[in-house]
């Protein structure tokens, strides 16, 4: 038996139809998940970002840098019989974890190295990033960074400050995924994860789905920009260009993601498949005041879709919480392996509500920690803590903290304190020049 997973690279579960979205932003799942498969309308993942989100998923752990480059995952725990590839082009994954523990093969489309892209770079391109390479310290060092980025963007054009090679878009990872799967005898473990709909959106699309003018690059940079740093500046017709960008790109993934269906089928690998699909975080667009994912872990960067077709599914909607720590095990189970008492998470097909603990944040200096369950969440950030009653405050507005020490000492309680001590929410430093622009495109350096 193969199983195949596809992950989307911040895919939030609420602008999906088949999550309530009014737009039929990725048809692709109705083909890919009809009677028979289930979907969980309360999925979570464990980190705001794709550097936490990922590892934990593989492994099965919280805050899982090393168990994701040591072992086991969720590859280390499959038959030997089984041939575990992965396809992906998310640097700032690659950066952390590289080669993830228990992989055959790991395509991560070797983005080009420093000298590489010193080489195509025109004079004045080159006279920029040198520039900022003398001025970065010194402007560290006297904390004006935000300063220096908004003079930054008055000064020289987008297309300078962003380059629009951050990942490989949606076609060719279909096609090395369909390439590699291809070259495999007997059962398959396939993760294909799709970056498209990162920041920034819609470089790469003639003919966006839900935008009705065409935009320049620099004009796609500059909103991004703006977004990333001075939400506030961003008008009303703005904020819903933004949304149309991001659906356009849910919608070119659908159509790669489709492509990979018809191959795999094509391949004898699709029909009798143990298929999972889900995302490593969502987006915000304002709603905590922060666009992408940079905030605390509301559920704008926590709810995630998930629909699972193979053993064990009867089809269905299942509304228990469930969380990407239980995708290891749940591959395990369909192929009959052990599944290492290191995983903390359970086979899907369990029942029971799980306890939800998400960790991460990018606005923030400290170790932040999220507890979901019971209907409510609680988040911990140093010394500040907010609590919200999910059933009368879905929107997680109105914390209630204060009022309610009894429950937040609840959740500090179940959740393990060395979570919220060690901070893995940071971008890696020690990498070369391409692979820190290719950061910086993806909105992680600002």
């Amino acid at each position: 038996m193969d199983t195949i997973l596809i992950t989307v690279d911040a895919l939030r579960a609420d602008h999906l139809s088949q999550y309530g979205a009014k737009r039929e932003t990725m048809p692709v799942l109705d083909e890919m998940f009809g009677t028979g498969a289930v979907r969980y309308e309360n999925a979570f993942s464990n980190g705001t970002h794709t550097g936490i989100s990922l590892p934990s998923m593989l492994s099965s752990r919280y805050l899982a840098d090393q168990p994701a480059k040591r072992g086991p995952t969720v590859a280390d725990a499959l038959p030997d019989a089984v041939a575990s590839v992965g396809v992906h082009s998310n640097t700032y994954f690659g950066a952390r974890i590289g080669r993830p523990s228990g992989f055959d093969v790991m395509e991560d489309f070797e983005m080009a190295s420093a000298e590489q892209a010193e080489s195509v770079r025109s004079t004045p391109h080159r006279i920029f990033r040198k520039t900022m390479d003398a001025v970065r310290p010194t402007v560290e060092h006297l904390g004006i960074r935000d300063l220096a980025e908004a003079v930054q963007q008055k000064i020289f054009p987008a297309r300078f400050i962003h380059e629009s090679t951050a990942y490989e878009r949606g076609k060719r990872t279909t096609d090395r995924a369909l390439e590699l799967a291809a070259k495999v005898d007997g059962d398959l473990f396939l993760w294909v994860h799709y970056m498209d709909p990162h920041r920034p959106f819609c470089m790469h699309i003639s003919d966006p789905a839900y935008v009705d003018r065409h935009l320049s690059s620099d004009e796609i940079h500059d909103l991004m920009s703006r977004a990333g740093i001075t939400p506030e500046s961003l008008s009303d017709s703005e904020r819903g260009l933004i949304r149309d960008l991001y659906d356009s790109e849910l919608r070119y993934t659908s159509e790669q993601i489709s492509r990979l269906v018809a191959g795999l089928r094509k391949q004898g690998r699709w029909d009798g498949a143990q298929v999972i699909f889900t995302a490593d975080h969502g987006e915000e667009f304002g709603e905590h005041g922060y666009y992408f994912h940079r905030n605390r872990p509301y559920d704008e960067l926590i709810h995630v879709p998930l629909f699972v077709r193979g053993p064990n599914t009867a089809g269905g909607t299942v509304t228990e919480q469930r969380e990407l720590l239980d995708v290891a095990p749940t591959i395990c189970a369909a192929h009959g392996g052990t599944v290492p008492p290191a995983f903390l998470g359970r086979p899907l097909h369990e029942d029971g509500d799980r306890q939800v603990i998400a960790t991460g944040s990018f606005r923030d200096s400290t170790p932040v920690v999220a507890g979901r369950w019971n209907g409510w969440k609680y988040i911990g950030a140093g010394k500040e803590t907010e609590l919200y009653n999910l059933s009368e405050d879905p929107d997680e507005n109105a914390n209630v903290a204060d009022q309610r020490a009894d429950r937040v000492a609840e959740f500090q309680q179940e959740i393990p304190t060395r979570l919220c001590e060690d901070d893995h929410s940071n971008v890696p430093t020690d990498t070369d020049e391409a692979v820190t622009e290719r950061l910086a495109d993806l909105g992680y350096l600002e």
